[in-house]
């Protein structure tokens, strides 16, 4: 039964609240990541208000807490059902990280070393289908969705239909933890928001 996985439950958020994006950023500028750029505390506002290698090395690092999560959960050889809330605390953690007051990223990276090992033909087809719309368009959240759509697409014609839950249930915390996060901007104290 799911409620069995508990502590790989545990496990999973706490490899997810693993501040990839704070630490990098301390160490290379000694600022707080969530003060400079948009305030996300994910791999593009790295690139963008550090540098290429801590932003590369932070969007590595992410991916590879989804996919070692993935990993240990089957492992344990866990159902399909403890698998997805054991991928969704990962993501959660990333999202809402216990060392950061809960002030994280947005999960996409997280999600691709879920999904990648999870799913690894449609996720390379997804980020194929990312790379191209951003070559022609240079809209990161145009090739997001196109590439959400591709996934979707490519999982209904070839996965089981239990195995849909995936992309819709952990695709919408992409979203969602965006608005949390320019909620908690606009409305906690500066002390609290790690400001």
């Amino acid at each position: 039964m799911v409620i069995h996985d508990w502590h790989l439950f545990i496990l999973a958020y706490l490899i997810g609240s693993l501040p990839t994006a704070y630490l990098a950023t301390r160490l290379v500028t000694g600022k707080d990541i969530r003060t400079m750029g948009d305030g996300n505390m994910g791999a593009r506002n790295v690139v963008r208000c550090v540098g290429w290698a801590p932003g590369v090395l932070v969007g590595v690092v992410d991916i590879l807490k989804g996919a070692l999560v993935i990993k240990i959960a089957q492992a344990w050889r866990v159902s399909d059902g403890a698998l997805l809330v054991i991928a969704l605390c990962a993501t959660l953690g990333h999202d809402f990280p216990l060392f950061t007051r809960l002030r994280g990223g947005q999960g996409m990276a997280t999600l691709l070393g879920v999904f990648g090992v999870l799913f690894p033909q449609e996720t390379i087809l997804s980020l194929a289908a990312f790379a191209l719309i951003l070559a022609f368009s240079h809209n990161w959240d145009l090739s997001c969705a196109v590439a959400c759509v591709v996934l979707v697409g490519l999982m209904a014609a070839g996965q089981p239909p239990r195995r849909l839950l995936f992309p819709f249930l952990l695709l919408p915390t992409i979203g969602g933890s965006k608005l949390i996060q320019r909620w908690q901007a606009a409305h906690l104290p500066a002390h609290a928001s790690g400001r």
